[in-house]
């Protein structure tokens, strides 16, 4: 397939290492990837704060660099950027052109389990991982059913992980209980985002795992940050990191 990367700028300036081994991983897997260039932010912040003729302003410049570029899919490694454009070109642009973008738009985790499974995993990650389960992915892109949900379950990010051979997945206590980025939260709402953050870090690294793997960039800066202020013995890694690791 042919696949257009969406880097969103916390990626690019942050962990520019997820937005790698996205390529690497799916380079692997035999897709031709292409890099559209005029990217920019999602809008999410400004959305997050009401400022929305702000927002449309930086929304519809990342919206035109996907307008008629030819490609099977649009992959982003960060879900809450990816529900955030989602939101905001529904909500600014309501032409074909804009439908046609955002229906090739998918998380990574998502295109890797709905859309185009990996086959098989060539190398072996013996490692026992935490599972950072991030609240847009959950309960806005249906990577796997919220604990307060009834009814049948499912894991798509538990299940790409699971075929990777030796590797353990466990979960920390409150599973899918928010780590308190939330965006423009963690910067209104300081003291209550810190705290939820070191609970989070605490949770994961009672596990006994050695990473904490989550399919959020944002939410992994803001669990790695408590990781490091705590010095406890775990670090956080992106999904692509270990896949790509795997293939």
């Amino acid at each position: 397939m042919k696949i257009a990367l969406f880097i969103p700028c916390l990626v690019n300036q942050m962990v520019p290492e997820v937005g790698i081994a996205t390529l690497e991983l799916l380079e692997k897997l035999g897709h031709q990837v292409i890099l559209p260039q005029g990217q920019t932010c999602c809008g999410q912040p400004m959305t997050n704060s009401g400022c929305y003729n702000e927002a449309k302003k930086t929304t519809m410049k990342l919206l035109n660099a996907f307008k008629g570029v030819e490609c099977d899919a649009i992959v982003c490694p960060a879900a809450s950027c990816l529900v955030a454009a989602k939101e905001n070109f529904h909500e600014f642009d309501t032409s074909p052109e804009a439908q046609a973008v955002i229906d090739k738009l998918y998380e990574l985790t998502e295109f890797l389990h709905d859309v185009s499974p990996i086959p098989a995993f060539t190398k072996p990650f013996p490692h026992k991982i935490s599972l950072q389960m991030s609240c847009h992915g959950i309960r806005m892109l249906d990577l796997a059913t919220p604990s307060e949900q009834m009814g049948p379950r499912m894991n798509k990010f538990e299940a790409v992980l699971a075929a990777i051979p030796e590797i353990e997945i466990v979960y920390p206590d409150r599973r899918d209980e928010c780590c308190g980025f939330g965006g423009t939260f963690a910067l209104d709402e300081g003291a209550v985002s810190a705290k939820m953050g070191k609970d989070k870090a605490q949770a994961h690294a009672e596990t006994g795992a050695a990473y904490a793997v989550g399919f959020d960039p944002s939410c992994l800066l803001h669990i790695d940050g408590m990781v490091r202020r705590q010095k406890l013995p775990i670090e956080t890694r992106h999904i692509a990191q270990i896949i790509n690791a795997a293939l």
